[in-house]
């Protein structure tokens, strides 16, 4: 006969009832519902609640079995079967185990506890920030901070929104887990300023149709002889010294001006001064990510790439975007193609364009539809364009 009382589990608390479930070793209290862990419990003393029960008429014994090892003793004894049989009780509860993932137990990953209970959980604290895809289908939110404050999203969310790097999704996150190192997306709600669900139709930024730049945009008075227009890939060449990062601080002024028009503007430092960090992120009001050679390559490559990527985005729905970067040579040659070869206009979208700083570097050069070369400066500080250097491919198109 039971010592403990079915009644007197029902009105002890949560806590209790784990202390009793691990006295009783029974695998995976913690992940059971309470009236399944009472059931857990009452069949781990003596395997009376699940006399006259088979399994599957019993919603706890399915339970159990699923927790391995504590499955099989408790049906034969309730049961009254002969006790060989338990190994192979716990056999299948194993086998059932690692076939298929347990549904009420935390996951090892967040994907699995989000995907199951989204639509139940309550809202949590929002959170706006650009879409980061990894090459495993999962994604986070860069929000802006530190790592640390990255947004986990699943690949089950991203797959059902239809989502693409460089997104800017806005939803509701629930805070870590114990297991966990990051917070979650509970659920996307808007992706570019509009519903989630049902997903936007829209093109991809690869199947659009490349075109000369036909529209010029704003530069410093520098910059008359050369202009730059809405999708070129601009090079600004130069040694150390020769005033390349503050011509492109005057570019970045001209391009937010009022005068500017609807541009989204960013900025990327990659291999900079830690001083020029503090510098650039004063003298503008645009985004600016990356950061000094003090940081991982990696980490600054990452930034550069998803800067590009939100560009992307824009100019798929037809806006026009500017990614300015702080310089191009310190990224490895082949994630510097990937980010320079972006800038385009689209015939059916928008237009990326990408300023950058090359240093010395040819290939950059030789990419780009507008180059600016810089002799050394007469004043200091003060950039000094060559014009023999200096040029845009089909400029009469910006006239």
């Amino acid at each position: 006969m039971s010592v403990l009382q079915r009644k007197e589990l029902e009105d002890s608390p949560l806590a209790d009832l784990h202390a009793i479930a691990s006295e009783l070793t029974i695998e995976g209290y913690r992940t059971l519902r309470k009236e399944d862990l009472i059931a857990a419990i009452l069949q781990g003393e003596d395997g009376e609640e699940g006399a006259g029960t088979s399994d599957e008429e019993s919603p706890s014994s399915l339970a159990l079995d699923d927790e391995g090892a504590k499955a099989g003793p408790a049906r034969s004894r309730a049961t009254g079967g002969p006790k060989e049989d338990a190994p192979a009780s716990r056999s299948r509860g194993r086998s059932r185990s690692r076939s298929k993932p347990r549904a009420e137990e935390p996951a090892a990953s967040p994907e699995a506890s989000d995907d199951l209970s989204e639509d139940e959980a309550p809202s949590g604290e929002p959170v706006t920030g650009t879409l980061d895809i990894l090459p495993n289908g999962s994604g986070f939110v860069r929000a802006g901070g530190a790592p640390a404050e990255d947004v986990y999203v699943s690949p089950a969310q991203i797959r059902r929104c239809e989502l693409r790097a460089g997104d800017e999704v806005a939803g509701s996150l629930r805070p870590a887990r114990r297991n966990e190192r990051h917070p979650s997306l509970v659920r996307v709600e808007q992706v570019n300023g509009r519903d989630a669900e049902p997903p936007e139709a829209r093109p991809h930024f690869d199947d659009l149709t490349p075109m000369h730049p036909s529209q010029a945009l704003p530069a410093p008075k520098a910059l008359d002889s050369v202009p730059i227009g809405k999708g070129s890939r601009v090079a600004v060449a130069g040694g150390p010294g020769a005033g390349a990062t503050r011509l492109l601080r005057e570019i970045v002024s001209s391009l937010t001006d009022e005068k500017a028009g609807d541009l989204q503007v960013s900025v990327v430092l990659v291999g900079v001064r830690p001083e020029e960090v503090t510098d650039w992120a004063r003298e503008t009001e645009v985004p600016v990510t990356g950061g000094s050679f003090y940081r991982s390559i990696e980490a600054q490559a990452q930034a550069a790439e998803l800067a590009v990527e939100r560009a992307k985005r824009v100019a798929e729905r037809g806006g026009d975007a500017v990614v300015v970067i702080d310089s191009l040579e310190s990224l490895a040659s082949g994630v510097s193609r990937r980010v320079f070869g972006s800038a385009r206009k689209l015939e059916e979208g928008g237009s990326v364009t990408v300023i950058a700083a090359t240093g010395m570097a040819w290939e950059a050069q030789r990419q780009a539809s507008t180059r600016i070369g810089l002799d050394p400066p007469e004043k200091a500080g003060e950039p000094n364009v060559s014009d023999t250097r200096s040029g845009t491919l089909r400029a009469d198109l910006l006239g």
